[in-house]
């Protein structure tokens, strides 16, 4: 899975709102590696940040390897899912920032979001599809 370049950085001495989000409306179908929607920033070109259909689950990345495991928080609502990251230096101050938001189909299930740091600092996010079938848990049988 390719890593994600895509953000906002902000230094302690300065700050710059660079963060572009895609209004692309394109959804991936099953088996598909389309591009569903993600954060570009302005100047730089992004490598990943695509949300990508696999089976019965989503999948996006992003490379965090700039920070400590416990600097790094995903947030999940409405069809979105954010990874947020932040260096708290010892006296309080932000020394670095990550934020990147994309935008999930509706089939999404938000409370299913899970996320795996890879040794080489690679965020992996998975999301499970909501079942579009739904299953009866007992079947009756009416006879007269």
């Amino acid at each position: 899975m390719a890593s994600l370049t895509s953000s906002s950085r902000r230094a302690s001495s300065s700050y710059r709102s660079s963060a572009r989000y895609s209004t692309s409306s394109s959804y991936c179908t099953e088996g598909s590696l389309a591009p569903v929607g993600g954060a570009a920033t302005v100047g730089q070109t992004s490598t990943g940040g695509a949300v990508r259909c696999l089976g019965d689950s989503y999948y996006m990345s992003a490379d965090v390897s700039q920070f400590e495991p416990h600097d790094v928080v995903v947030l999940a609502y409405n069809q979105h899912v954010v990874i947020h990251a932040q260096k708290v230096l010892d006296d309080g101050s932000i020394s670095d920032t990550f934020t990147h938001k994309s935008l999930f189909p509706e089939d999404m299930d938000p409370l299913s979001v899970s996320g795996t740091l890879n040794p080489d600092g690679t965020l992996v996010v998975s999301v499970r599809r909501k079942s579009s079938r739904c299953s009866p848990l007992f079947h009756t049988k009416t006879t007269q």
